[in-house]
């Protein structure tokens, strides 16, 4: 058995386990975790062995396609049912299968208490997981779609998988609605490429719009009416393909459901909307990278939006009180560093900080759920605090997590900040590059915050649950520290030999992600006329590490001043009159922060109150107006053929009465006029 045969299975696996606990899974009980980890085990192995194949050549530079069927053969619109896998997809997988497994293993001890719901739970994780790898796989625009509403809906299900609760209700219908808006945008996406190519092949389109060139096989059969005689504008297709990337990615302005999506249980918020679902839409902008190369303007977009989102999560993120909140907002900055990388043609340090994050974030949010379970459901971090010498496995690896988000050196969080911020620099988006440095300022400061808040200084834990405080049992802790090992050391090995390491030991070349990726991504960087560049250790590019390296160090600092810490004998206390002394000189920032810049009120200013009025007025206009005219019309006209109706007899000698008195009235006028 070859690798190219094992690429069906490792999604089929996940919907087999679905549909095996959806039916059998309540009788299992406290072993219905059983077949949906063995599942995607299995999947996470077969997928390793597919990603060796791909990222040591194997399947060649174009990748490997697994046809099933013909899914749709009518005429000239022929889909396959077809798997598609190259160095980008291999990459991908790398991070959906590992954190997808070690997420179900820490859900195994996370949902114990859940006895109504331990088999739903699984069951949903299993159809999250088909959903994400259909996502990553697929080799059609269609199929693509197709998993991309798939994923919404599993996000659905999880987010509001405590549906008793209202509050994870609403979060629920919160994330569905808003990704639908961004969903509309994609499918336009979608049926404009269609126009313009006549096919759904995702690498066939992507190399008709890159080029220019355009197939009217549609129009000689009707499907489009000759549309493809008049293309769409690639920079169209390109926006509209953002919309969706923004929509899964909780880019601003449809950043608003992702820290709401909180309200679900910690391993989801672990598995969707830090390491997985959350990337889908980084990887769409990615593997579409030739099309924004081809629209110029889009790209700036792309960027403006990107880091926008950015200072705007991490402004948020600095004054938040959950410790799941903070997390969620941290990720939006993170997304926003992301989508300003794929803006400025940065393509691989985008992948790179994605899968970098995937596995740091994933990291940080299991530990949460850990100090969540600890402290018996609280996520309040004001009610924290002294917790590292009960939770020490928790501790160590949340403060792992946390130097790699601050991005200190050597950790895998420092070598993709880096490379985004000094690709920006270089790339002459000098304003993205300063909004950046100021991001991980925010960025640092607010994890060790976290970190100061939770685990340092004196406990403020309820009387009543103080001494219960425990660290969680292995099957929760061990995945921890799985996490930790790439959150430590993958920068490490996809930048190597390549910088900012690589010159130091005498190595010059590129770095193992970006030799992977190179194939991927060598006609968008084709288009837009860039060439690799030398590193200079000791020129700009020092220079740039450098600053990356010192304002994480200054955010670090400031945390630790006001929240405190203690390293062997050195204790410092956090300061709480100094934090209340700074909050009250910026009184507008600090509640704008706090009230999270008042976006749900907005939203519900311009949709529901003024929506419901426009749309009562709408209601009342058609009601009295639309309609009063059309039933007027209708009755006027009703009542009309009523009234001639008594006219009608169906008596000769009453028709030839009138005709009689017509002839008389027209003699009778005629001999008038004549007298005058």
């Amino acid at each position: 058995m070859n690798a190219a045969s094992l690429i069906p299975l490792i999604a089929a696996l996940p919907i087999a386990g679905f549909l095996f606990t959806a039916v059998a899974g309540r009788r299992l009980g406290r072993r219905a975790w059983v077949v949906p980890v063995a599942v995607v085990a299995i999947a996470w192995a077969m997928a390793m062995v597919v990603v060796a194949t791909a990222l040591s050549g194997g399947f060649g530079e174009s990748g490997a396609v697994v046809k099933l069927w013909e899914w749709i053969p009518a005429g000239a619109v022929r889909v396959e049912a077809a798997f598609f896998v190259d160095n980008l997809t291999a990459s991908l997988l790398i991070v959906v299968t590992t954190v997808g497994l070690l997420v179900h293993v820490y859900s195994i001890g996370y949902m114990a208490h859940d006895e109504a719901g331990y088999w739903r739970f699984f069951a949903y994780l299993n159809l999250f997981m088909f959903s994400m790898l259909l996502l990553v796989l697929g080799d059609s625009w269609l199929t693509v779609f197709a998993a991309w509403e798939l994923v919404g809906l599993s996000s659905y299900l999880l987010i509001g998988f405590w549906y008793r609760k209202n509050s994870a209700a609403l979060a629920s219908k919160k994330a569905f609605i808003v990704n639908r808006v961004g969903d509309v945008g994609f499918a336009l996406g979608i049926m404009a490429i269609f126009v313009d190519t006549g096919t759904l092949n995702i690498r066939d389109s992507i190399g008709h719009l890159a080029s220019g060139g355009v197939s009217l096989a549609p129009c000689a059969q009707g499907v489009v009416s000759c549309a493809a005689s008049m293309p769409i504008p690639v920079w169209v297709i390109a926006l509209l393909i953002l919309a969706g990337a923004m929509g899964k990615s909780a880019q601003f302005p449809l950043h608003v459901w992702l820290p709401d999506a909180m309200e679900g249980p910690t391993p989801v918020s672990a598995l969707i909307h830090a390491a997985t679902m959350v990337n889908a839409g980084v990887y769409l902008v990615a593997r579409a990278n030739p099309i924004f190369a081809s629209a110029p303007g889009a790209m700036v977009v792309v960027a403006g939006i990107g880091i926008f989102t950015a200072i705007l999560a991490a402004s948020i993120a600095m004054t938040q009180t959950d410790i799941k909140r903070v997390l969620a907002y941290s990720t939006l900055s993170q997304l926003g560093y992301m989508f300003a990388a794929l803006g400025v043609g940065a393509w691989t340090a985008a992948i790179f900080h994605l899968m970098a994050q995937g596995f740091t974030k994933g990291l940080l949010f299991l530990a949460s759920g850990s100090v969540i379970h600890a402290v018996h459901d609280g996520q309040d971090m004001r009610k924290m605090g002294g917790l590292a010498k009960k939770l020490p496995h928790t501790y160590r690896t949340m403060l792992i997590g946390s130097i790699g988000m601050a991005g200190i050196p050597p950790l895998a969080g420092f070598f993709s900040k880096d490379e985004i911020l000094g690709e920006t620099f270089k790339a002459g988006f000098i304003w993205v590059w300063a909004i950046g440095v100021l991001v991980a300022v925010m960025t640092a400061f607010y994890m060790f915050r976290l970190i100061g808040l939770t685990f340092w200084g004196e406990s403020r834990v309820d009387e009543a649950v103080a001494p219960k405080v425990h660290e969680s049992p292995a099957v929760m802790t061990v995945p921890l520290w799985l996490l930790a090992i790439p959150a430590m050391l993958l920068g490490l090995l996809l930048s190597w030999p390549g910088p900012p390491l690589g010159p130091l030991f005498g190595q010059k070349g590129t770095g193992l992600l970006a030799s992977w990726l190179e194939p991927v991504y060598k006609d968008g960087l084709a288009i837009l006329g860039r060439g690799e560049e030398a590193f200079a250790l000791f020129g700009i590019d020092g220079v740039l590490i450098l600053v990356s390296v010192a304002v994480a160090v200054i955010g670090m600092v400031a945390a630790w001043r006001l929240f405190g810490v203690e390293i062997g004998s050195l204790r410092r206390r956090g300061n709480h009159e100094q934090v209340r002394e700074l909050t009250a000189r910026v009184p507008f920032l600090y509640r704008a922060s706090l009230n999270k810049w008042w976006f749900d009120e907005i939203n519900h200013l311009l949709f529901i109150v003024i929506g419901g009025r426009v749309a009562a007025f709408a209601w009342w206009f058609d009601v009295n107006v639309v309609d009063g005219i059309v039933n007027g019309i209708g009755s006027v006209t009703r009542r009309s053929g009523s009234g001639l109706a008594r006219v009608q007899t169906g008596r000769v000698q009453n028709y030839a009465l009138g005709i009689a008195v017509g002839l008389i009235v027209m003699v009778g006028s005629y001999a008038l006029l004549a007298s005058r």
